[in-house]
């Protein structure tokens, strides 16, 4: 046994840990990474990472009334609603909503932008996302209502 042997090991573990499962969302780019789902942490958090294309508008206002969500933003610049104002969100800067609180997210600007999402407890999304992407105008709300997306207002959406 080598020196190189272990580390070749353990470098082969965080590999297979790192493989994400991309869903993409409609025909203009956007996608979301799954990168930690409840199976894997216990129930705990679910955890994604949005790629925002440059023509992604985000959701309207809205709130989950089984978890909550926490989003980081990565890359670019995203604004968050918080229920009553909206504000800028740079790169490491952090908005939370509480399982019943109202918010949104929404990108202005022509270039992309990357977040990270995570719901606690954990709740599988990604049919969710998947679906989201294929869904017509007529079943959208069962979808929504099915996956504990509520609107408070429904003509913002």
């Amino acid at each position: 046994m080598t020196d190189t042997e272990p580390i070749a090991r353990s470098s082969h573990e965080p590999e297979r840990a790192r493989q994400t499962r991309t869903i993409r969302l409609g025909a203009g780019g956007s996608t979301i990474d799954i990168l930690a789902g409840p199976a894997e942490t216990s129930g705990n958090v679910s955890i994604y990472r949005w790629r925002m294309s440059p023509s992604s508008r985000g959701p309207a206002p809205h709130f989950h009334t089984t978890f909550s969500e926490t989003f980081i933003v990565e890359e670019g610049e995203v604004d968050y609603f918080d229920g009553h104002a909206w504000r800028t969100l740079l790169p490491g800067d952090t908005a939370h909503a509480a399982a019943g609180a109202v918010h949104a997210l929404r990108k202005e600007r022509a270039e992309p932008a990357t977040l990270l999402m995570a719901l606690s407890p954990g709740v599988p999304r990604e049919a969710y996302f998947a679906q989201l992407a294929t869904v017509n105008e007529r079943d959208l709300s069962r979808l929504h209502e099915a996956h504990d997306n509520h609107f408070p207002d429904a003509h913002g959406r």
